[in-house]
């Protein structure tokens, strides 16, 4: 009977319809849960976008700096408890770094302000975790060894740990000489090295001096040993004049005056 009310009349099939499709949208009105409006945002939210922003930039600048290739960030940020006392802010936050534009990487400060109305401040610090690679030792190195590239290896080290710092580039380290003894894959930092000896002490070195545009060079003995830069006394060997040198290279000073003087 229904299948020859439905097929032969066009009123009741289409009221038919209508009816279950009105059940149908009720049903499914009533078995969805209502969409949850977002929650109105926060003192806190607003603080944590900000300096993440902030921490990130600052970051990204010191990294362009010292020219880091493929370094990873994580930012772990702590702000007072008292942030949930306040507004959220109708306005963009203002923050600056106390610290200025040096940046001490294991702890960056960041100072948050709400300028709006009557307005509020807090301090949030931010303790970043920066991986990067970084020169480490082969293996076991001795005091006194000079370094060569055999010696190095790069590995990724989160650098906000090296409190004497870190190199990057083998060209900043290959020909010094250690001065204490390095274990394997222990990182490299500049206060681990020095120039190496250049003159020995009683070693007869060339001594160059210019004055009044004019270069003489002789033979002397070094009095001393010593590294590129260093000042040291040097005998000159014609006249017997002890006089002062900077050491420039191996086996080579330079005086400010004449060597015969």
């Amino acid at each position: 009977m229904n299948l020859i009310v439905f097929s032969t009349s066009t009123a009741i099939s289409r009221k038919f319809l209508f009816r279950w499709s009105v059940l149908i949208t009720l049903f499914c009105s009533l078995a969805l849960p209502v969409a949850a409006q977002p929650p109105a945002s926060t003192a806190r939210k607003q603080v944590y976008a900000r300096v993440q922003q902030q921490a990130a930039d600052a970051i990204r600048q010191e990294a362009q700096r010292n020219r880091w290739e493929d370094y990873q960030a994580k930012l772990n940020l702590f702000i007072p408890s008292e942030i949930s006392q306040y507004a959220p802010c109708p306005e963009p936050l203002s923050v600056s770094m106390p610290g200025g534009e040096r940046l001490d990487l294991r702890r960056l400060r960041f100072d948050v302000r709400c300028e709006a109305g009557s307005g509020w401040e807090v301090a949030v610090t931010v303790k970043p975790d920066i991986y990067l690679q970084v020169l480490m030792a082969k293996e076991t190195l001795e005091r006194g060894h000079v370094l060569s590239a055999a010696d190095l290896t790069r590995r990724k080290f989160n650098i906000t740990n090296l409190r004497s710092g870190y190199i990057t580039r083998p060209d900043e380290v290959v020909g010094l000489t250690l001065k204490r003894r390095i274990r394997e894959l222990q990182p490299i930092s500049q206060s681990q090295l020095d120039t190496p000896v250049m003159v020995e002490r009683g070693q007869r070195v060339l001594m160059i001096a210019i004055q009044d545009g004019v270069e003489a060079r002789t033979m002397g003995v070094a009095s001393k040993k010593g590294r590129k830069g260093e000042m040291i006394k040097v005998k000159n060997e014609s006249s017997e004049r002890e006089v002062s040198a900077t050491v420039v290279d191996m086996g080579v000073v330079r005086t400010g005056f004449s060597t015969g003087q």
